[in-house]
Parts: structure tokens; C-alpha cells; sequence
């Protein structure tokens, strides 16, 4: 009988020896995949080779998607891997979160999505992409100040031939989550901002806002004569904006705001930035 145990203690050593090498190989032979693969960045590629490269990445994805319960695991484990592209953690995220709806996937993929070089990707779907995840209740915020070092980003809408600039795209990203999670956010990275353009997009964003802490942010701002004209003209322009805004409204401030929120959390259009507005100017109102 010791006999019989002792054999069979050693086979299931041995199976298990061998279940974890093979998890390995498997693991590294996934990570050479990304590697070779992910290589590159879009922006920097002729079109024909980009071309090429774009087959290559569906016969990636048409492969991961055949045996997802081997393969998600291995994609986590890329989505973490900090030596991986910028351009695999934007592939990568969105090939996870069409494999995946469990929450936890969703965060990862925004944690990684905030990684990606803008240069090399579409900017309406990264935009898209991360409102998408704050309507579902995400803290998007890292993936959202992301943008901040573009100035110049755009994100065209065609169904609604809508052009974001980098003020509403950060706005598109941030509003439908609970505005107390981002204000101090805006405010602490207005302090140190040093780009015109950016200043503009995080003191729109403080403004729509529309707590005592942003409009504190904002009327610093304004003040402070150590800032560039331009944006502190435009401060004093929004202070001056609420002092025109609204008419009394029979509807509280809470009631405004989770209105505000079910609005941006639709898919981003001008009819439901027209509505964000008309909201705004009512719980602007209430104060």
C-alpha cells in the first residue's frame, strides 16, 4: 500500500511538473507572438507595409478568439506586461474587451488603453472606447488626461459629423462619471500646466463641473497673473458665462447632475452635448 502511494504522489508531481512547464512554454511562446507582432507603431509605417501588418493582426485576433479560454489568460498577462508596445496595449485592450465583459477585463483594458501612443491610433475610438467604459461605471480619468499631452487632438463622430476637440473629448470621457471623482484631478493638473490650449480644455472642463472646489480652481486661475493672457482671458470669459447662465429651475442640484450623467453616458453626440448644456445651465441655476 506505501507502495501504491508513493507511486501515485509521484505521478501527480510529475503531471503537475508537466502542466506548469507547458503553462510556461505557452506563456512565452504568446509573449514572442505580441512581441514580433506589436513591434511597431502605425504612424511610423508606409502604407503598404501597414497594410500587410493589419492582415497579420486579424489572423491574431481570428486566433485568440478560436480557444478564448486558453488564450485570455495570456492576454491578461501581456495587458500587464510593461515591456509590451504602446500600440499591443490599445490592440490588445480592445481584442480583450471583445472577448470579455467581465469587470475586472474592463479595467485592465482602461488601465492599459491609457498607454497607447494617440499618434498611432484612431482618436474617435480611443475617445468612443473610454466613454464607453465610464458608462458602465469605470474610473476613467487616467485614460481620459491621456489626451492632455496632445493639444491639438481631435476625434471626429462621421454619424454625426461632430469634431472633439481636446476640450470635449476630455469632457466626452470624464462626465459620466460623479464630477466630486475628478474635480480635485483638473484642479491640481491646471496648477502645473504649462500648455495654452490645455489650460483652456482643463478650466472647461472645472467649469462644467460646477462645485465650489472647480469654481474655486477656476477663479484662481483667472486671477493669477503669473498665467498666460490667453488662458486666464478665457477663465474670466467662463466666470462670466455663469454669471449669464440659466433661469431658476424647479429641479435639485442631485437631480440635475444624475441627469447630466445619464446624458453623457449615451453614445457621444451633438444632441446629447446640446442636452449637457441645457442641463448645466439649470444646475448652474440652483446655486
Amino acid at each position: 500500500m506505501l507502495a501504491v502511494r508513493v507511486l501515485a504522489s509521484l505521478v501527480v508531481l510529475l503531471t503537475g511538473s508537466s502542466l506548469a512547464h507547458a503553462q510556461s512554454t505557452a506563456a512565452a511562446d504568446f509573449h514572442a507572438k505580441v512581441t514580433a507582432l506589436y513591434g511597431f507603431e502605425p504612424h511610423k509605417l508606409p502604407r503598404a507595409e501597414m497594410q500587410a501588418k493589419s492582415s497579420q493582426l486579424d489572423q491574431f485576433w481570428t486566433a485568440v478568439k478560436a480557444d478564448p479560454s486558453r488564450n485570455l489568460p495570456l492576454l491578461r498577462k501581456e495587458l500587464e506586461n510593461p515591456a509590451n508596445s504602446a500600440f499591443f496595449f490599445y490592440d490588445g485592450s480592445k481584442l480583450l474587451l471583445a472577448l470579455s465583459t467581465d469587470r475586472s477585463d474592463q479595467t485592465l483594458a482602461l488601465h492599459a488603453i491609457a498607454k497607447a501612443d494617440l499618434h498611432g491610433i484612431q482618436s474617435a475610438d480611443y475617445v468612443r472606447t473610454v466613454q464607453a467604459l465610464g458608462s458602465k461605471g469605470l474610473d476613467t480619468r487616467e485614460a481620459a488626461f491621456r489626451i492632455l499631452a496632445f493639444p491639438d487632438f481631435k476625434a471626429f463622430i462621421p454619424q454625426h459629423s461632430l469634431t472633439l476637440g481636446q476640450d470635449y473629448s476630455l469632457i466626452c470621457m470624464l462626465f459620466p462619471m460623479d464630477e466630486t471623482l475628478f474635480v480635485a484631478d483638473l484642479a491640481t493638473r491646471l496648477a502645473t500646466e504649462p500648455e495654452v490650449r490645455t489650460q483652456k480644455s482643463l478650466l472647461l472642463a472645472l467649469w462644467y463641473a460646477v462645485t465650489p472646489a472647480a469654481n474655486s480652481a477656476v477663479k484662481a486661475f483667472a486671477d493669477n497673473q503669473g498665467k498666460p493672457a490667453e488662458a486666464t482671458a478665457y477663465a474670466k470669459s467662463l466666470l462670466d458665462r455663469t454669471t449669464r447662465l440659466g433661469s431658476p429651475s424647479p429641479s435639485s442640484a442631485q437631480s440635475l447632475r444624475e441627469e447630466r450623467r445619464k446624458v453623457m453616458r449615451r453614445p457621444i453626440s451633438d444632441e446629447a452635448l446640446i442636452e449637457f448644456d441645457q442641463l448645466t445651465a439649470k444646475l448652474i441655476a440652483t446655486r
